[in-house]
């Protein structure tokens, strides 16, 4: 379960089997406020679209230490897909084992790396006992891809609604996970099933937002998503904001990113990926821009997000284990 901090807000991830009481007391471990927590009563109704995980025929061990990460915003064009594939490479300079999960229809992601009409997840979930591996790509930037195609389409058509449809991806990554130290997810415009999936298997979501006005409305409808998750089945997801396309000589580029940062306060990243022609002349090419201009300001930018994000993913990890309550 998840417990917060009435003082300072700070929430922390507590196993519920290591609790012997219904009711105990904490002391949290940043302002060392003490505070009386109660185990919350599970109850047997199962709220509707997302259900409580009763049961699985899956026997993978899953591996903590992976870092699953979805990108997402309900709006479009706010560069969910060049923040997935500019991130995932960046992370691989940095020696990490990368697999980008291209989990949008439209299939850009693919695209960008040069495998179209490869397999899907789709086929994946359509071959009976199809191990996942079997679908993943090593693509020429030793960057690892679960490819998309139009047969993606037709996965929340014929699986929604079916019981635990929402655990489908995570289930399926605990076939892999033991490979990889990172697992990002592109995810279409919207906050529907693919959404739902990706953000039901991973602990940390990135919300690309440019300075425009209309962006805000997407965070809005992401952090929604993930209160409904985290009070409904007590699945934890932390969510970072990440400011994109940013014209540092724009008036109103830098009202909104005020505006952003006095919102989301500490869940804004440092990191700002500014807007950058490299980033549109590297698509062309179909070559992440760090590949294509290493010096570009976004290049180098998006290995500084790289940097802060491996840092704060393992800064949460240490204190999940340490856990606070004494």
């Amino acid at each position: 379960m998840i417990i917060t901090c009435g003082k300072c807000k700070t929430k922390y991830r507590i196993d519920d089997k290591a609790v012997p009481k219904d009711e105990f007391k904490v002391r949290c471990t940043k302002c060392k406020h003490a505070f009386l927590v109660k185990k919350p009563s599970v109850s047997s109704e199962v709220p509707p679209h997302i259900k409580r995980k009763t049961e699985t025929a899956i026997t993978y061990k899953d591996n903590p230490d992976c870092k699953v990460i979805t990108i997402c915003n309900q709006k479009g064009g706010v560069a969910k897909t060049t923040t997935c594939l500019n991130l995932a490479t960046s992370l691989v300079q940095l020696n990490k084992r990368v697999l980008v999960v291209d989990f949008d229809v439209q299939s850009n992601l693919t695209l960008l790396l040069g495998h179209k009409d490869a397999r899907s997840f789709f086929e994946v979930i359509d071959s009976e006992d199809a191990n996942l591996s079997e679908f993943i790509i090593k693509t020429k930037y030793n960057l690892s891809l679960l490819p998309s195609n139009s047969k993606m389409a037709l996965l929340s058509k014929t699986h929604m609604g079916q019981d635990n449809f929402e655990y489908m991806l995570r289930d399926k990554l605990l076939e892999v996970k033991q490979n990889f130290d990172y697992i990002l997810i592109d995810t279409p415009p919207s906050g529907d099933f693919y959404t739902l999936n990706a953000l039901l298997a991973s602990t940390s979501a990135i919300v690309p937002a440019p300075c425009e006005y209309l962006s805000m409305n997407g965070i809005s409808h992401i952090e929604g998503m993930i209160k409904v998750i985290q009070n409904k089945i007590n699945h934890f997801i932390d969510m970072s904001v990440l400011v994109t396309k940013f014209d540092k000589n724009n008036t109103v580029s830098q009202v909104v990113l005020e505006k952003i940062k006095s919102r989301y306060k500490l869940k804004v990243l440092k990191t700002i990926i500014e807007y950058d022609q490299k980033i549109q002349e590297s698509e062309i090419v179909q070559t992440p821009a760090i590949i294509y201009d290493s010096e570009s300001p976004a290049s180098r930018q998006y290995l500084q997000l790289a940097n802060e994000v491996n840092e704060k993913l393992f800064a949460v990890a240490a204190r999940e284990k340490t856990g606070s309550y004494l």
